[in-house]
């Protein structure tokens, strides 16, 4: 549920963003499929794990914002 929810976000992200970023979608992924996999067995652990999922994502879609600006601006 979370890793397709992710999957979806950065998919819908521009390739330069993708091409910069890969690394770290791919981790972010990889964690939210384990989350998906285990959370109802240890829900305490996973709400803290979702929670920390969610404030990378947050930089990772703060990063699209400022680059989408700056691409902006040069086709000014």
């Amino acid at each position: 549920m979370l890793q397709q929810e992710l999957k979806e976000l950065f998919d819908a992200m521009p390739q330069m963003v993708k091409d910069k970023l890969q690394p770290v979608m791919d981790d972010l992924l990889e964690r939210a499929s384990e989350h998906d996999e285990h959370a109802a067995s240890d829900p305490d652990y996973y709400n803290e794990e979702r929670e920390l999922i969610m404030k990378e994502v947050h930089k990772v879609k703060y990063l699209n914002d400022q680059w989408q600006l700056i691409n902006a601006k040069k086709n000014n």
